[in-house]
């Protein structure tokens, strides 16, 4: 499912507390899920007791569900109810509704994925290379992740993980790509999330291989511990000259580093 044109809203109207005796309960959901297109609208209720649902109603196939011997009583009494059966209508104008209302807002609740492509496997000889591209703490959970080759679709050669929790309500997924290399090419990863109105594009810069990006980035930490270790000197030497020396500091904001750096 796409996230962007099908964005999932599950509002809860009513977890409400009917009943509370010796540590059993029973509570009634209601759930709109409402497509941004507001052409998909599916309307369900349920009643659960003592945390086991009894049963639940969908308003897609218009029918009382029994889970449980009693909520199967319960669903055969109200699937002959004509006053409770007609109210189908009313209640998707009322997910309809809230659609018009939360929907054009939902970007806002959505987190934007943080997306890195990285070299897996450099080509050599008759094998592949592999790329991955990997989305971290997302939220909602739909996403979808396509590979371009100069523009174009990649269909082959792909496999992706199952979208994994990563705490905190935040998702993860990866999707790796095969190919061997072509000079001058544009490889991309279009990940296409509700937290974007439109699709987000990240390209694979090849300009350096992955040994080289190490040794860069080692050397860079060498330096910043090399100036770190020079400075301490400084101050040690001029508090033993006068005793007492106050180093004037300024705070400079750090640059993040790209996609293409951190690979």
């Amino acid at each position: 499912m796409n996230a962007k044109i099908n964005y999932s809203l599950a509002a809860v109207f009513l977890s409400a507390l009917f009943e509370t005796v010796h540590a059993y309960y029973t509570y009634a959901q209601i759930q709109c899920h409402v497509s941004d297109s507001l052409q998909k609208i599916e309307f369900i209720f349920s009643v659960t007791y003592n945390m086991i649902e009894l049963v639940r109603y969908n308003s897609t196939e218009d029918t009382f569900f029994g889970y449980t011997a009693i909520g199967q009583k319960f669903a055969e009494e109200y699937n002959k109810d004509e006053v409770l059966l007609a109210q189908h209508d009313f209640v998707l104008n009322q997910c309809r509704e809230l659609g018009d209302v939360i929907l054009p807002n939902a970007v806002w609740l959505a987190v934007k994925p943080e997306v890195i492509i990285r070299s897996v496997t450099e080509a050599k000889g008759n094998r592949k290379a592999v790329l991955v591209c990997s989305a971290y703490d997302f939220y909602p959970k739909g996403i979808k992740l396509t590979w371009m080759r100069d523009d174009k679709k990649v269909t082959a050669e792909l496999t992706s993980s199952e979208v994994m929790a990563d705490g905190h309500w935040h998702y993860q997924i990866h999707s790796y790509l095969e190919y061997f290399p072509q000079t001058g090419e544009k490889i991309s990863c279009v990940v296409d999330h509700a937290s974007s109105l439109k699709p987000m594009i990240y390209y694979w810069d090849p300009s350096l291989p992955e040994s080289e990006r190490s040794k860069i980035i080692l050397g860079a930490v060498g330096l910043l511990m090399g100036i770190f270790t020079a400075a301490a000197g400084v101050i040690y030497y001029k508090r033993k000259q006068t005793g007492f020396y106050r180093l004037p500091v300024c705070l400079l904001p750090m640059e993040t580093m790209n996609d293409t750096e951190l690979q």
